[in-house]
């Protein structure tokens, strides 16, 4: 019986990897430049930090603008998106009720910024079901490894992972909260797409939306 959720949010709970992937392309033509001129700059730069990706198409679209510049230019249109138009993955909202009703807590566990995802979740308006946030930052660590679940888990008072569900969209954080013994739910997303048969395989079960995990539940 599961007790306890933990949520990721970037590519989990809220539909944001459009945004982050298609992050060059969009400035560009803000610039000006054509749709097609930037075309296949998302694949280019999918692997680049975000230093080294913002270098990138300041020097291969000969932009006469300052790194720092760039950057700041950047920065507000990822702020923008979190604060006016990124919306939540399909049955969210919906999934969450469908725990508050039944008096399972819900805590959320992410690598992301925190004021670009709680400025989102406020607007959402589903915020307030969460029991807390913890970034990895924070406690120095990523999910590569499972101590961010772990301390998730302790946070909701519960200490048996196998009665925890993790929902997670990256392969890396399924198969280290999967080998620590909690349950794994792979939420699909645009950005998981070529990893999603391995995610099936390592996780307990998969969902195209939360909308699934309330007919599953």
């Amino acid at each position: 019986m599961i007790k306890g959720v933990i949520f990721d949010i970037d590519g989990t709970l809220l539909d944001s990897m459009p945004v982050w992937n298609h992050l060059g392309e969009r400035y560009l033509q803000k610039m000006g430049f054509k749709e097609e001129e930037t075309e296949g700059l998302s694949q280019r730069i999918s692997t680049m930090p975000f230093t080294e990706g913002f270098r990138y198409i300041k020097k291969e679209y000969s932009l006469d603008i300052a790194e720092e510049k760039i950057r700041e230019q950047l920065q507000e249109m990822i702020a923008g998106a979190y604060c006016d138009e990124i919306a939540l993955k399909a049955g969210a909202k919906e999934y969450l009720q469908f725990l508050k009703e039944r008096g399972i807590p819900c805590i959320l566990a992410t690598a992301g910024d925190a004021s670009l995802v709680t400025a989102a979740l406020k607007r959402l308006k589903v915020w307030e079901e969460f029991q807390g946030l913890l970034l990895c930052e924070e406690f120095n660590t990523s999910k590569r490894e499972a101590k961010i679940y772990q301390l998730a888990m302790e946070r909701l008072s519960l200490s048996r992972p196998e009665e925890v569900l993790v929902c997670e969209d990256v392969l890396h954080a399924v198969k280290s909260a999967k080998q620590a013994g909690f349950q794994v739910c792979g939420i699909l997303d645009e950005a998981n797409r070529e990893d999603w048969e391995k995610i099936k395989k390592m996780a307990d079960f998969t969902a195209k939306g939360f909308y699934e995990l309330v007919f599953f539940s």
